[in-house]
């Protein structure tokens, strides 16, 4: 499928569609790539069965995934050294800023995208510029980090259209350690957003993968993030989140313990909700990030899903709190161009 029709072609995915067409219509020409990176998110080492010795990183290590919910950018290549920059999460918001030279000041949203493609420039990819529509649709309390996968969809797509113009792109091992100097981040969300590979979770490495399963050993175990909704008034101390203070826990259903209830009123929902979620069968709860948030993954075996999704409702509704958001999560390969 070519990036150029993509927005007429009906059995592509609405978003990549509506992506492309916004492309057309604020540049008045059709991309030349398109690239989807998915949401990346930690799994607790505790969360995870041992391996074979030998064949992981040492025990304790937190691993990684990849999510099937995507970051897409749509790129064409200039040739004068801008970065003109648009997105539809800020549609009234454009931007155009130099690639080489002094760096002009970029909207919020455009920031760290800006700073990673002025050292791919520097680097000596991508200095002739380029157009970038950018659509990150999940909202950000659903708690999956999205500064990662936005930095490695947007190097890939503009060093994928610059390929050929003046060097060859960088691999994505450089791409990982360039990505790694030019702003600060996650290197082990990065590293599963560019190497992820579906059904299997990745060591901090960036090379040794592991199946997802569950304690005791199925693989068809199924991944669900449970997110609190905002409430109409926030606790007065701790806002949306929980404190980082609070640690989380995972266990097996011999041994429910649930993440630590912190004083606020939606963390102390969400709290309540993984332990019922684990008495109702869930194998393990942890933070998908690197600190606490309004959001739980939660492991589930399949038979338990529905069990799971109604203990957590029930919860929420015992502590007089909207019914969370479970969504869920296939874990999925890494970053790739779509047309």
């Amino acid at each position: 499928m070519s990036a150029a029709d993509l927005a007429r072609r009906t059995t592509a995915d609405p978003l990549l569609r509506l992506l492309s067409h916004g492309f057309s219509m604020g540049y008045r020409r059709p991309p030349d790539a398109v690239w989807r990176a998915p949401y990346a998110f930690r799994v607790s080492a505790s969360a995870v069965p041992p391996g074979p010795p030998g064949t992981g990183p040492a025990a304790g290590t937190d691993w990684f995934g990849a999510a099937g919910h995507y970051v897409d950018v749509a790129v064409a290549p200039r040739a004068d050294g801008m970065l003109r920059c648009a997105s539809l999460n800020h549609p009234a918001e454009t931007a155009e800023l130099p690639l080489t030279g002094p760096a002009a000041r970029a909207p919020d949203w455009a920031a760290r995208p800006y700073a990673v493609l002025r050292s791919l420039a520097a680097a000596g990819c991508g200095r002739g510029g380029a157009d970038l529509q950018l659509n990150a649709p999940l909202p950000e309390a659903v708690g999956l980090p999205v500064a990662e996968p936005l930095e490695c969809a947007v190097a890939l797509a503009v060093s994928g259209v610059h390929a050929g113009r003046g060097g060859d792109p960088p691999t994505r091992p450089q791409l990982a350690r360039l990505l790694g100097s030019a702003v600060p981040g996650d290197d082990g969300l990065r590293r599963a957003v560019l190497f992820a590979r579906a059904g299997h979770l990745l060591a901090p490495d960036g090379h040794t993968h592991l199946p997802l399963c569950a304690p005791d050993g199925a693989t068809d175990a199924c991944l669900l993030l449970l997110t609190a909704r905002p409430t109409a008034a926030r606790d007065a101390d701790t806002g949306d989140a929980t404190p980082a203070t609070s640690t989380p826990a995972t266990s097996t259903p011999a041994t429910p313990t649930a993440i630590t209830p912190p004083a606020s009123s939606q963390a102390t929902g969400l709290a309540t909700a993984v332990r019922e979620a684990l008495r109702a069968g869930a194998c393990s709860a942890w933070w998908p990030g690197t600190r606490p948030g309004r959001s739980v993954l939660l492991l589930v075996p399949p038979d338990r899903r529905a069990a799971v999704r109604t203990a957590t409702a029930e919860a929420f509704r015992r502590c007089d709190l909207p019914v969370p958001r479970l969504l869920r999560i296939n874990v999925v390969d890494a970053a790739r161009r779509e047309a």
